[in-house]
Formats: C-alpha cells, sequence, structure tokens
C-alpha cells in the first residue's frame, strides 16, 4: 500500500505497454486495462514475473460502466490511485471530412477525448488525495493539419485543452498533455496499411518512408519517459503540452 500505482489505458501493446514495463522498474503497482483481456494478461505475467505487482482489468475506453469500474477495482487493490497514463486511443477514421460518418466520428471521441475525461473524474477523489498526476497521451497532428485525420487530430485538440482545463479545476492534481513523436506502434502499422484510402498519396508515402529508414522511435523509450512523468512530474508543469523529450527530464529519461 505504500507503493504509489497507477491506471495505464491501452496497456496492452505500445506505449501504454512500455510505460507499464518502466513504471514497474520505477517501483509502482499497475492497474492495467485495455480490451483485448488475452493481450493484458500477457503484459501482466511479464512484469509479475519481473516482480510487479500487477493487476489487469479489461474494459472500453467507450463505455463509461468499465471506466468507473476500473477505478474502484483498481482502489480496491492497491488502496489508492497516484497517476493515470491516457494510452489508449484510436486514429480511425483515415478520411477527409466531406466523407467520415457521424458514427466514426462519435467512435473516436467516445476514445480519445470521452474516455480520458470519464477515467481522470472517478479516478479524481483518489488523485486529490495523493496530489496525482494525470498524463493524456496526445499528437503533433492536435496542432498542425495531417490531411485524413480530421476525427482524430480534433479530438486530440480537445484532449490538450481539457488538459489545460483540468490543471485549473483540480489544483491538487498535475495534469500534463504529452506529444509521443512517431512511434513504431501498431498504430503506425495501421497508417501504412490502410492509410492510402483517406490521405494524400504523398504524405501516405512519407509515413512509409519513415519506416523503412528505421526512424520511427521505440515505443520502449516513449514509455519510459510517459512512466517518469506519471510518477514524477513537477507540478509547475500542470496544463502544459510537452514534447515526450521535453528536456526539463533527466537526461537518463530521455
Amino acid at each position: 500500500m505504500d507503493k504509489p500505482t497507477l491506471i495505464i489505458t491501452g496497456a496492452s501493446r505500445g506505449i501504454g505497454a512500455a510505460a507499464a514495463k518502466s513504471a514497474v522498474e520505477f517501483g509502482a503497482n499497475l492497474a492495467l486495462t485495455a480490451r483485448s483481456q488475452a493481450s493484458l494478461q500477457k503484459v501482466s505475467d511479464e512484469l509479475s514475473v519481473a516482480g510487479g505487482d500487477v493487476f489487469p482489468i479489461a474494459g472500453d475506453l467507450g463505455v463509461e460502466a468499465d471506466l468507473k469500474a476500473i477505478v474502484e477495482a483498481s482502489v480496491a487493490r492497491f488502496g489508492r490511485i497516484d497517476g493515470l497514463i491516457n494510452s489508449g486511443g484510436i486514429l480511425e477514421p483515415i478520411a477527409p471530412v466531406s466523407s467520415a460518418s457521424f458514427d466514426e466520428w462519435d467512435k473516436n471521441f467516445q476514445v480519445n477525448v470521452l474516455g480520458p475525461v470519464l477515467l481522470t473524474r472517478f479516478a479524481l477523489p483518489y488523485l486529490r488525495q495523493s496530489q496525482g498526476r494525470v498524463i493524456n497521451i496526445s499528437t503533433g497532428a492536435s496542432v498542425k493539419v495531417t490531411p485524413g485525420w480530421a476525427a482524430y487530430s480534433v479530438a486530440k485538440a480537445a484532449l490538450n485543452h481539457y488538459t489545460r482545463i483540468l490543471a485549473v479545476d483540480e489544483p491538487d492534481v498535475t495534469a500534463l498533455a504529452v506529444r509521443p513523436g512517431k512511434v513504431d506502434t501498431d498504430m503506425q502499422a495501421f497508417i501504412r496499411r490502410t492509410g492510402q484510402s483517406g490521405m494524400p498519396i504523398e504524405l501516405h508515402r512519407q509515413f512509409i518512408e519513415i519506416y523503412e529508414q528505421g526512424k520511427l522511435l521505440p515505443p520502449q523509450k516513449v514509455g519510459r519517459a510517459m512512466a517518469w512523468l506519471a510518477l514524477y512530474a513537477p507540478h509547475a508543469w500542470s496544463g502544459e503540452f510537452i514534447e515526450w523529450n521535453d528536456p526539463r527530464l533527466p537526461e537518463e529519461i530521455r
């Protein structure tokens, strides 16, 4: 009960799983959540073997009851919440604004905006007690135009501003939105596999070339920064939108 506890969404793969690994190395207890119980259990088993106290909780970021259950189960297991890493998210639809459907926009906002908002809301009583941290994983597309990514870009821009509002509304909590850069994840693979149908050809080709040239960041490097921020980010940074390798982070983290 004396160890800090983090809830990490999207923890079955990519940045979420990498952040979980580093958080265990930093000495945190973990409540990990994702939709796939099998994939989540695999990550949890690996971290448990490494000495972590890890609790897998399957849930859907687009379902309010699941989000409430994630918080309740985490508190029942560990007795506290010291931080959230809102890593789970979806890119689709990759489509221009003229063709993306209402249902596609709705699903994107459910997962990328309302999921983090509601999970944070349910966790706030415990985050206030611990003077904890909320790390919202954003994207550079939230502040620049990426053709074909309308729903995702707008959702992440909303998440950035929510982070600023959270910092003001909850002065005992540290809230950050973080740009992770281009990371070698399933989302990047999805872009390469399907992006040609909804993005300009030359832009889609750029994503393929970045991958082929080995220029994508490894999830382990970015995940380590996210774990550090969730445990140690100074309160003075609250409300900011920062790069994953912000020069204020310790050199060994970035």
